[in-house]
């Protein structure tokens, strides 16, 4: 199995919240792509299940962490979408709060998922 840096992929996905608060004040209106952002397998920590997959489809937390993982990448964008088109004015909006909801689960799935990993190493 290939090594993974459980800490910098916590450390990634929470800096979305401070990314959606800086975009507030910066990219409404604005003509950028989101399509990236929306797809989990380009960033390292999908990148890294889908290399592994065939290991990892022995443990539950990995299993219920993919789906998990791509939602949090589709609601990025539509948080980002929502934001350029001026639909999310500030942090206190409901879709954030529910997007801060699905990151806490990224992250105790992650941790969870490290632990499983060192256990049976």
């Amino acid at each position: 199995m290939q090594d993974f840096d459980f800490e910098n992929a916590l450390a990634m996905h929470r800096a979305w919240k401070m990314k959606f608060h800086i975009a507030l004040g910066r990219v409404q209106g604005e003509d950028f792509d989101t399509r990236p952002l929306g797809d989990a397998a380009q960033c390292g920590l999908g990148q890294w299940l889908a290399a592994n997959a065939a290991e990892l489809a022995r443990l539950p937390t990995a299993a219920e962490l993919l789906p998990v993982h791509e939602q949090f990448h589709r609601e990025s964008k539509a948080i980002a979408d929502a934001i350029r088109e001026g639909r999310i004015l500030r942090m206190e909006d409901p879709a954030i709060s529910a997007y801060l909801t699905l990151s806490t689960r990224i992250e105790g799935l992650l941790i969870k998922l490290k632990r499983e990993l060192q256990a049976s190493a």
